[in-house]
């Protein structure tokens, strides 16, 4: 099995992240609380073959120019706060831009109307092909993502995003169509069957997704897991990647002996090995 991401690489200096966006999908299934899942396509430089939440990085020329951000129906300033960031207010509502604009293009699913002009096979072709958002959307619906979590690249990587996960309640009567291109399959799945496959080897989970859904595990609805984003600041985390005396490959996440940062997000996953291709969980301490 090829790796999702090769986790540790020699660095003269940490690569300065860029700023992305990703939206966990929820809803409430015949067993409890759901998300979305996206499984990238071989094809692709970043996270290949591995099960992703939809999401990417920052389109710096379109999702905080002015016609986007007025398709938002909230103010920028209330968006910057609801980050609880120090970014520039247009920079930080672009980012919620963004998590609609992802989710649109790999999954299928619009937080928000399309212009009169515009059905959604068209509007996704068009926009895979460079077409301006903006253009294609008259109006984003903001509130629906509550900001959730936020994760840096570990420092060693190559490739570095500073990634703000929202969640946000799956749209009725919309059911998702991965891209085919990026996204080439998709499942809904509760948290706690998504851990299951994941340690089995069934899907290939990265540190960051699987933390995130062990964060959802212990959530009944949606109503309650959007309840307890709402009500706090959304921690930051930034794994930490290392090997010990025999050479093994380890990813400490908040919680951990060996990271820095206490537990603020939730889940019981602490460290995570990398080996023979795959990360699994393994015990912290």
């Amino acid at each position: 099995m090829a790796p999702v991401t090769e986790p540790v690489s020699l660095q003269d200096s940490p690569v300065p992240p860029r700023d992305a966006a990703t939206v966990v999908l929820l809803r409430d299934g015949a067993e409890g609380l759901e998300l979305y899942l996206v499984k990238r396509s071989r094809a692709v430089d970043f996270m290949a073959g591995a099960h992703v939440f939809p999401g990417g990085q920052l389109d710096e020329a379109h999702d905080a120019a002015p016609e986007a951000l007025a398709r938002l129906g909230v103010e920028v300033e209330a968006l910057a706060a609801r980050l609880g960031e120090t970014l520039a207010p247009a920079r930080a509502a672009g980012l919620f831009v963004a998590a609609i604009r992802e989710t649109f293009e790999e999954a299928g699913v619009l937080l928000g109307q399309l212009a009169p002009s515009w059905e959604a096979p068209a509007a996704r072709r068009a926009l895979g092909a460079g077409t301006p958002f903006p253009t294609l959307v008259a109006r984003l619906d903001a509130r629906a993502l509550v900001p959730w979590l936020r994760w840096v690249t570990p420092q060693t990587s190559p490739r570095r995003f500073d990634a703000r996960f929202f969640l946000a309640r799956a749209p009725e009567g919309e059911e998702p169509q991965p891209d085919g291109r990026e996204a080439v399959a998709g499942l809904w799945i509760s948290p706690r069957r998504a851990l299951e496959r994941w340690a089995s080897g069934e899907l290939q989970l990265a540190p960051a997704t699987a933390r995130s859904i062990d964060a959802l595990a212990d959530f009944g609805s949606v109503e309650e897991a959007l309840a307890a984003a709402a009500a706090r600041t959304p921690p930051t985390a930034m794994p930490i990647v290392w090997r010990d005396d025999e050479g093994r490959t380890f990813v400490s996440l908040p919680g951990d002996p060996r990271h820095p940062d206490a537990d603020a997000m939730g889940g019981r996953i602490r460290r995570v090995e990398f080996a023979e291709g795959r990360y699994r969980p393994v015990p912290a301490g």
